[in-house]
């Protein structure tokens, strides 16, 4: 039987001690997902209420796992060879359950915490934090991260490994259920990691070549020339003189809709006089990175997928990473 875990902070209220909560919710694997969205139909159970330290304490992250490891124990301590547990089903029968951590829902905040990485890091494999357009042109795979690579090096004398490979030097009290990686649990968060982290890393890579072309003006006048139109997003002001804050994801899921149709006049000059074969070879290479971008992003909001739009899903992420090389 495979367990689901959700959680994520609360804020409670702003005049008394306890402004924040995490709720920890469970929830077994074998139900529907119709039945999971409907909250009547009581799918998921609170476990527990995680009350937040106040600001300034220290070793907080530490205090949370102590905490989710208290609540989770029975999980922790289940013998993978003996009988299990006896549980009721809801067909009234008592059956032998071997109850597995296997996935936890949240958000990216709730990821890096989880799997106690500093924040902005990927919390699946040990790609350098901050680097743009997502894994590197020379290296397409970056290794995964490895829990029990990280408990080896806690054994050691010297912390100063765990630091630079952005984890936290104490022991996730998920490292220890059976079965259990805490860096495979999760699914991928499309505001954060898509677009927040990798279309707004796009934008970056994006202006940085136009820059170098000569063409960021003529980009600027197309970018804020969006008719409005109740199905576009109207954007007043160039996406570098926005403070970073402003863009949230409403605003560039409407931006994301209109990106191709932008930079395609400008990017498709192979006919101009003075175009060398090169520049319009990096030109064709940069519309196909933000082309596929565009596809992925716009696919990935699709609330159910088929055999046919996981392969484009598929095919636009290997276009983007293949043709981000121009630059």
């Amino acid at each position: 039987m495979l367990v689901i875990c959700a959680c994520d902070q609360t804020h409670l209220t702003n005049y008394s001690g306890a402004q924040h909560v995490w709720p920890l919710y469970l929830m077994i694997s074998n139900i529907r997902k119709d039945i999971c969205w409907t909250p009547k139909k009581c799918a998921w159970i609170l476990d527990g209420l995680i009350p937040c330290p106040p600001e300034g304490a220290k070793n907080t992250e530490e205090a949370w796992h102590s905490a989710v490891g208290t609540v989770l124990s029975p999980l922790w301590n289940l013998d993978m060879t003996g009988p299990g547990l006896n549980w009721v089903c809801a067909d009234g029968f008592q059956r032998q359950c071997y109850p597995l951590l296997a996935a936890w829902v949240g958000d990216f905040p709730a990821q890096i915490l989880v799997g106690e990485v500093s924040y902005g890091s990927c919390p699946r494999c040990n790609i350098p934090k901050g680097a743009l357009m997502g894994h590197s042109t020379f290296r397409p795979l970056y290794n995964p991260r490895d829990q029990h690579v990280y408990l080896e090096l806690l054994d050691e004398t010297s912390i100063d490994v765990p630091y630079t490979l952005v984890v936290c030097p104490f022991r996730d009290q998920l490292w220890q259920y059976p079965l259990c990686n805490v860096y495979r649990v999760w699914q991928p968060y499309e505001l954060h990691q898509l677009l927040l982290g990798l279309v707004k890393d796009l934008l970056h890579w994006l202006l940085k070549y136009l820059r170098a072309r000569n063409f960021k003006n003529q980009f600027d006048n197309r970018f804020t020339s969006v008719p409005r139109y109740p199905a576009l997003q109207h954007i007043s002001k160039p996406f570098d003189s926005m403070q970073s804050g402003s863009w949230q994801g409403n605003e560039i899921r409407g931006m994301i809709s209109t990106l191709g149709v932008n930079c395609a006049p400008i990017l498709d000059c192979s006919q101009d006089a003075g175009i060398t074969a090169a520049e319009t070879a990096s030109d064709k290479m940069v519309m196909g990175a933000v082309q596929a971008l565009c596809e992925f992003s716009l696919l990935v909001s699709k609330q159910n997928h088929s055999d046919i739009s996981l392969a484009a899903l598929n095919n636009a992420l290997k276009r983007s990473y293949k043709m981000k090389g121009a630059i």
